[in-house]
C-alpha cells in the first residue's frame, strides 16, 4: 500500500464566522496525496484553490474536518506545533518568489535552515549549494537575488522550498509571472525533484499545458472537488516527449 503524505477528511473553511456575512469557501473537501505523486490543482479564479492550499500547508486552520500529515492528525496541535511540523514537512513556492533582494541566492536558500537552527554553519551552505546546483544555478549562487532574472529567482525559490527536505511541496501558480520558456524550466525542475527524491508535489496552475504533464489533475469549482483524475502513463509520456521535442527546436 502506498504511503500517504496528506489526507483531508471533510475539510471546510468559513470566514467571518458568527457574523451576518459568514461565508463558507471550502465545502467538505476529501483528498489524499500519496508519496511521490505530482498533482495539479486547477479551477477558476475565486474557487478556493489558494484557501485550500493554505489549509494543506498549515498556514490556516480549517473550520471543520480533519487534516493528516504523514499519518499524524493536526487539529490538536498548537501554533508552535503547527509551525514545527510545517517547517520540517512542507515546502512552499508562491507565484512571486519572495526572495530577500539584498541577499545572494545561496543566502536565500539557507534561510529556512537558519530559522530552524539559529545560526549559519558549513552544512547549511553545503546543502544550499547542492540545491542550487540541482537547479542549474551554480554560476549565479553568489549573485544578489535582485540581479537575477525572473526564471532564475523562481528556481532559487524552489531550492529554498526544498532546503529542509520536505515530504510535500506546495506551489501556488509558481510560473504565473514567467514567460513560456521560463515557466517550463521551473516546472521541469520541480518534476525532476519529484522523480529523483520522491517528493510529493501539488501545484496550483491555470496552465493546461503544464497540468497535462502531471500525473494527476484535481479540479476545484466553488469550493468543491468536481474532478479527480490520473493521467495515463502513456499519455503523460507523450506530452512530455512533445514538450522535450519543442524545446530542442
Amino acid at each position: 500500500m502506498a504511503e500517504e503524505v496528506l489526507r483531508l477528511e471533510g475539510i471546510r473553511k468559513s470566514y467571518n464566522v458568527g457574523t451576518p456575512v459568514e461565508s463558507e469557501v471550502l465545502h467538505g473537501i476529501d483528498l489524499v496525496l500519496q508519496v511521490g505523486e505530482f498533482c495539479a490543482l486547477m479551477g477558476p479564479s475565486g474557487c478556493g484553490k489558494t484557501t485550500l492550499l493554505n489549509v494543506m500547508g498549515l498556514l490556516d486552520r480549517p473550520s471543520a474536518g480533519k487534516l493528516f500529515i504523514k499519518g499524524a492528525e493536526t487539529s490538536g496541535l498548537g501554533d508552535r506545533g503547527l509551525t514545527a511540523l510545517r517547517g520540517h514537512s512542507i515546502g512552499f513556492v508562491f507565484q512571486y518568489h519572495h526572495l530577500l533582494p539584498a541577499f545572494t541566492a545561496v543566502e536565500n536558500v539557507m534561510m529556512p535552515m537558519l530559522v530552524d537552527r539559529g545560526r549559519p554553519d558549513a552544512a547549511m551552505r553545503r546543502r544550499a549549494n547542492e540545491l542550487l546546483e540541482s537547479m542549474a544555478l551554480t554560476p549565479w549562487r553568489d549573485n544578489l537575488a535582485i540581479n537575477m532574472s525572473g526564471g532564475q529567482q523562481q528556481r532559487v525559490a524552489v531550492a529554498r522550498a526544498l532546503a529542509m527536505d520536505p515530504s510535500l511541496l506546495l506551489a501556488d501558480e509558481p510560473t504565473g509571472n514567467l514567460d513560456t520558456k521560463a515557466a517550463q524550466g521551473v516546472f521541469d525542475m520541480m518534476r525532476e525533484v519529484n522523480r529523483r527524491h520522491g517528493t510529493t508535489v501539488l501545484v496550483v496552475t491555470h496552465n493546461h499545458a503544464l497540468a497535462a504533464q502531471c500525473g494527476r489533475i484535481v479540479e476545484l469549482v466553488d469550493g468543491r472537488i468536481v474532478s479527480d483524475r490520473h493521467l495515463p502513463a502513456a499519455a503523460q509520456a507523450a506530452v512530455e516527449h512533445t514538450e522535450e521535442t519543442s524545446q530542442r527546436r
